[in-house]
């Protein structure tokens, strides 16, 4: 059986179960089916637990790890892990057999353990990566196991997977995020532990494979680099252009509604060593500050400043860069389903920086880079309160995680069930390396309604996800700064008219309309909105539209055909900063579709022989659906629905005639 908080993931029988400390769900699997002990942040966000290796016997000092081919049925030995607190206990171990090639080159330990009431809660999600040791000797983290198992069977990542994870630093080659300034209030004790950012590059030579000794850390910490980041795998330009346009673009998953706290590590770890041994409980830091959501599991084996977690992927995203932290286990919950430990996040520790199907893999000391992320919120008439936080720099995770941070403040003092309204403007900084400058992207916005803030999910991130992975050049994300107000009462109008001049004398500079809008349960209200009209109009029927900008942005690929083209960061941008809120009243005058798109390049204004040429060429361009000749805005204080349109007929011009000649 395996589940994720969105998803589940099977390969040939064996499921990794991923899943938040406090959230367990129902699923079944065929017979053999194995549970990753993690937790699925959404459907590429799944968060893994861990467990660490126990100290060397005189055996282990000869030869510290055992070869899967000397592992045996009746085999006894012990693990590792966090029970209570911060403290590293033993469980006894007996070896049920091997399941060969249960995967692709990997085969499986399967185990029985017992001790600390094991024998009624059977496996526990947090265990994961807790090391075992047969005949004195490191044999793999435990990692599996099965819910609504009745015996405390368990399965095992072998020693030789966990010893072959890459070493620490990355190898050369792989691009380097660069580093954040963090505010210094993140610093302050019980506001998520060190947040210090240390930048550095140690050496890159890296260890060779299976260089791991079994026991814990000798001396202290070795080369304190800062692990770095590849360059992103850049998405299909097309999808990127859909996403952002709002097409078929998915609801936030069911873990970012949740209430703070209840779908992740939270609180600051009184207690918890800044150090990690084998064994100790440990988690992979998402977001800090006045929240906090981790994945929290064990450590298998720590050496030279080296560590090893969860004995599972967490992603399987390879290298990485994510915070690591310590933790503490307040309790273990038994389950019939399946059990999990309930603990809290301390101080960060170290750097995760690679992410493998034998787990996670990195070192102790410094902490990567993290985006700063600020919310100031105000509801009804209390004053604005203001939190903060850091979340972890992955292209692909953070756009999900300053989501879960905004939508959570929301839900501190308001809700997103009422009737409400609320307006938002959101600041995203970033920097980039290649020209040595930086921007500042400003969404504004409103949304209405019970779900509404839910619903935004796409339009937040989508944005976000497309400045961390556009396809031209990597940006280096600054910080997110947002202001959210909530209004207790819902604020919704509809465009129920328009009215204005419908036969027009060429030459005209604008033309002034007047808007019809309807209050919900309120007044008909009525705008005044000047159109200016383009020099050399020629004669002609046109429409003039009137419908929000948000609805005139999304039809933008219906009209021009084809996605926008987006090649470098500079379109991305201009796609970007075009309006977009529903609460800006939209005035447009359309003409019928004249102009070509090229390569997803509107180009209005060509000649008429040009056009025909381009248009007989190989590569034939489109035609727009429609061209909007002139457009204006308006902000209004509502949320804006439906849409107008009425015909404007420009006159062509009244003959004249020539004075005669007269003898």
């Amino acid at each position: 059986m395996v589940h994720g908080l969105i998803s589940a993931a099977v390969c040939k029988g064996m499921v990794p179960k991923m899943t938040l400390p406090g959230i367990c769900r129902r699923s079944t699997l065929p017979g053999s089916a194995l549970v990753c002990l993690a937790a699925c942040l959404a459907a590429c966000l799944a968060v893994g637990l861990v467990g660490v290796s126990p100290g060397r016997s005189e055996a282990a000092a000869a030869d510290p790890w055992i070869p899967l081919a000397e592992v045996e049925p009746g085999m006894k030995g012990y693990g590792l892990t966090v029970f209570s607190g911060s403290a590293i206990d033993t469980f006894t171990v007996e070896v049920i057999g091997v399941q060969r090639n249960v995967r692709a080159d990997g085969s499986l330990i399967l185990v029985e353990v017992a001790g600390h009431g094991l024998e009624l809660s059977s496996i526990a999600q947090g265990m994961s990566g807790s090391p075992v040791y047969l005949d004195g000797r490191f044999a793999g983290a435990l990692a599996f196991g099965w819910g609504g198992s009745l015996r405390p069977i368990a399965g095992v990542t072998p020693a030789a997977d966990i010893l072959a994870l890459p070493p620490s630093p990355q190898p050369q080659g792989t691009g380097v995020r660069g580093a954040a300034v963090m505010p210094e209030e993140l610093a302050e004790p019980g506001r998520g532990g060190e947040l210090a950012v240390l930048l550095g590059h140690g050496e890159i030579a890296g260890r060779s494979d299976r260089s791991w000794t079994a026991g814990p850390p000798e001396g202290s910490p070795g080369d304190r680099s800062l692990a770095v980041l590849p360059a992103a795998a850049w998405p299909d330009p097309e999808a990127l252009a859909l996403s952002l346009l709002g097409a078929g673009g998915s609801e936030a998953p069911n873990w970012l509604i949740r209430p703070l706290g209840q779908a992740a590590a939270t609180g600051s770890a009184a207690g918890a060593g800044d150090g990690l041994s084998p064994g100790s409980a440990c988690a992979v830091a998402l977001i800090t500050g006045d929240a906090q959501l981790g994945a929290t599991g064990t450590v298998t084996l720590v050496e030279d400043g080296r560590v090893a977690i969860f004995g599972h992927p967490f992603l399987q995203r390879g290298p990485v860069a994510w915070p690591l932290a310590a933790a503490e286990v307040l309790a273990i919950l038994p389950s019939r389903q399946m059990s999990f430990k309930m603990g809290t996040m301390g101080g960060l520790v170290g750097t995760i920086d690679h992410d493998q199907r034998a787990g996670l893999s990195g070192r102790l000391g410094p902490v990567p880079v993290q985006v700063p992320v600020s919310v100031e919120i105000a509801s009804g008439e209390s004053a604005p309160a203001t939190y903060t936080f850091a979340v972890a720099d992955d292209p692909f995770l953070t756009p999900t995680l300053v989501f879960w941070c905004l939508y959570n403040t929301l839900l501190v003092s308001g809700d997103d069930a009422s009737l409400q309204t609320v307006d938002y403007a959101i600041e995203i900084d970033w920097t980039d390396p290649a020209s040595g400058g930086g921007d500042t992207l400003l969404l504004e916005g409103v949304t209405a309604g019970p779900g509404g803030v839910r619903a935004l999910g796409p339009a937040w991130m989508a944005p976000l996800s497309a400045l961390m992975i556009n396809p031209d050049r990597p940006l280096q994300l600054k910080g997110v700064r947002a202001v959210l107000k909530q209004d207790p009462q819902l604020r919704t109008a509809a465009i129920t008219g328009l009215s204005g001049p419908r036969i027009l004398a060429p030459g005209q500079e604008s033309a002034v309309f007047q808007v019809d809008l309807q209050e919900r349960r309120g007044r008909s209200v009525s705008l005044e909105v000047e159109l200016p009209l383009p020099a050399h109009l020629q004669p002609g029927t046109y429409r003039v539209a009137v419908a929000s900008a948000a609805d005139f942005f999304a039809l933008e690929t219906q009209r021009l055909g084809q996605m926008p083209r987006l090649d470098t960061v500079e379109d991305l941008v201009d796609l970007l900063r075009t309006e977009r809120s529903p609460g800006v009243l939209q005035l447009a005058l359309v003409a019928p579709g004249e102009g070509l798109v090229i390569e997803g390049r509107e180009m209005p204004s060509l000649p008429g022989s040009f056009a025909r040429v381009l248009e007989s060429a190989q590569a034939i361009p489109r035609r727009t659906l429609a061209d909007l000749l002139s457009t204006t805005e308006r902000p209004t204080p509502w949320l804006l629905e439906g849409s107008v349109l009425q015909t404007l007929v420009i006159q062509a011009p009244g003959k004249t005639f020539a004075q005669e000649k007269r003898p």
